[in-house]
């Protein structure tokens, strides 16, 4: 072998796995949770993560009650999100891009992997009741 082929191979082998890592999804641990005062949230293990594959862990840490997880790209604060009737609930037909992630019982997990571009999102549980408990956190994609 050539020391040019010798050194293009060396390189290869130094670049692959750089290249690979790069690839690799992010990933963001999700607690759903409510107390006994009636508040409801999420506990996000970061609150920005990069642009591409994200692997969202969701865990249900609640005793009693079914959280869902829904995602949307927006620049609307969350008191700004349009409301059906009643507003116990987002009129989830008027946010473009609304994502589900899914509902999780009480102790349930839940994984799933979203590409995401870059942006802020609101992530937010919309079963009755909880997002105007405050069950809604914003994420930052970079």
């Amino acid at each position: 072998m050539t020391p040019l082929k010798l050194a293009a191979c060396a390189a290869w082998v130094l670049l692959v796995p750089g290249a690979v890592a790069a690839k690799e999804a992010a990933s963001l641990d999700i607690q759903e949770w409510n107390k006994p005062d009636g508040s409801r949230g999420f506990t996000l293990s970061a609150d920005q993560v990069k642009a591409g594959k994200v692997v969202f862990k969701i865990r249900n840490v609640s005793t009693d009650e079914v959280h869902e997880l829904l995602l949307v790209r927006t620049d609307l604060a969350p008191d700004a999100f349009p409301m059906e009737a009643g507003g116990t609930r987002v009129n989830e037909k008027k946010l473009k891009g609304l994502k589900e992630l899914g509902d999780l019982k009480q102790g349930q997990s839940h994984t799933v992997t979203v590409s995401l571009r870059p942006g802020r999102y609101v992530l937010l549980c919309n079963k009755p009741g909880h997002f105007k408990a405050g069950m809604f956190t914003t994420l930052t994609v970079t």
